[in-house]
């Protein structure tokens, strides 16, 4: 379909808002995108998620934009999202109904010339925008990531459950007949990594196709010449930074693992931005090595003011168990950060000489904690002008 075609284009986008990052950050791309090459765009999505939407949207001049906020009263939103582990995945389920219905009040079949429903990991949830538009996309789908079994030693007894059960629910989906229909009205599919296109069943594994821009990052959204100029670092001191929601999956337990095995001669600082149900445990983990971490709240934290974080530290930590890139390490590397992650966590295009890659094959859970910690050893003898040899080249493999 030409541009000139797309008139009219419906977004559903359960999270999306401005300087926030992540899913937010997803269906906001999207959003600009349809709003530069459509001549009306209807964003369909959610107050309570993205309360600041509309002042975004006037903010940033998307004339063409018409906001809907589709939401359901508030009790029954508290009673979702009060359900342990599967809250907010039930309320963005539930909420495709909700719009449903909001929409068969207002508008009729094809009265949109696109469709497209963005939402990180939507392959699990239905749309029924297809029956609005005349051509109806998926884009992006992610969330098909699975972390090696030999690895769930990493996780605690309660997150082994949590993964286990999320491994098997992401075939489960495909039980559900919203979500076959969904995946069967769409005429294109994207997928943010080859994992999540390979977990499709084979009709939508035949029209999907893996979006290499699917993170792109720009600079213009961040104060890079301003924080650069304001920013030192004491290069006596390894100055480790990660930001992210935090739950087990994300990988920030093996780096306090790796933490406490440093010799003690190792001088270093570890910052932890992000809030999530599993803060108390790495909290507890911290005051029981007596571990030099620092936790920041990310609700004090603009994302355009991740460039002071950025630039006053010398590490990024990515080690995520579930396979798939995310925001934060690219918009690492855009201010020129050292990034560590291990070898499946989709950011090998990303990475670059100096990075440091965790080779996890053959390896136990034990074994790549080690690792860790000798690559990061190695790294702070380095700045200190003390370089210790690791195997592979600038690009260092572990």
């Amino acid at each position: 379909m030409e541009k000139n075609h797309r008139i009219k284009t419906a977004i559903s986008a359960f999270a999306c808002s401005s300087n926030r990052g992540s899913e937010c950050e997803l269906g906001w791309q999207c959003l600009k995108e349809c709003a530069a090459r459509s001549t009306e765009v209807h964003l369909f999505t959610s107050a309570v998620i993205n309360p600041q939407i509309e002042a975004q949207v006037r903010q940033h001049s998307l004339d063409n934009v018409i906001v809907h906020l589709v939401d359901f009263p508030e009790r029954v939103d508290a009673l979702l999202k009060s359900i342990p582990a599967v809250g907010y995945q039930l309320l963005a389920y539930a909420w495709e109904f909700r719009l449903l219905f909001y929409m068969l009040r207002r508008f009729r079949r094809e009265q949109f010339d696109l469709a497209i429903r963005s939402t990180y990991g939507s392959y699990r949830w239905p749309s029924f925008l297809w029956f609005f538009s005349k051509e109806f996309h998926l884009d992006p789908l992610s969330g098909g990531g699975r972390f090696p079994l030999r690895f769930r030693r990493f996780f605690s007894p309660k997150a082994q459950c949590k993964e286990l059960f999320r491994m098997f629910m992401q075939r489960a989906h495909f039980l559900d007949p919203f979500v076959l229909i969904t995946l069967s009205q769409a005429s294109e599919i994207y997928a943010g990594n080859a994992a999540t296109r390979s977990i499709l069943p084979k009709f939508a594994r035949n029209k999907c196709v893996v979006k290499s821009d699917f993170l792109a990052v720009q600079a213009a959204d961040f104060k890079i010449a301003e924080a650069r100029a304001a920013v030192s670092v004491d290069p006596q001191v390894l100055k480790l930074f990660y930001t992210g929601k935090l739950l087990e999956w994300k990988g920030v337990m093996i780096i306090l693992k790796a933490l406490a095995s440093l010799p003690k001669e190792v001088r270093y600082t570890f910052t932890i931005m992000g809030n999530g149900p599993d803060r108390q445990l790495f909290e507890d983990y911290v005051a029981q090595k007596g571990l030099n971490v620092v936790f920041v709240d990310p609700k004090q934290v603009p994302r355009c003011d991740l460039s002071f974080y950025f630039f006053a530290h010398d590490l990024f930590v990515f080690p995520t168990l579930h396979g798939e890139a995310g925001y934060a390490p690219i918009e690492a590397k855009l201010h020129g950060m050292r990034l560590l992650a291990l070898d499946f966590s989709g950011l090998n295009d990303a990475m670059t000489d100096g990075d440091i890659c965790i080779q996890t094959e053959g390896k136990s859970a034990e074994d790549v904690v080690q690792a860790i910690a000798a690559s990061i050893e190695a790294l702070y003898w380095s700045l200190k002008g003390q370089p210790v040899e690791v195997s592979g080249t600038n690009k260092v493999t572990v």
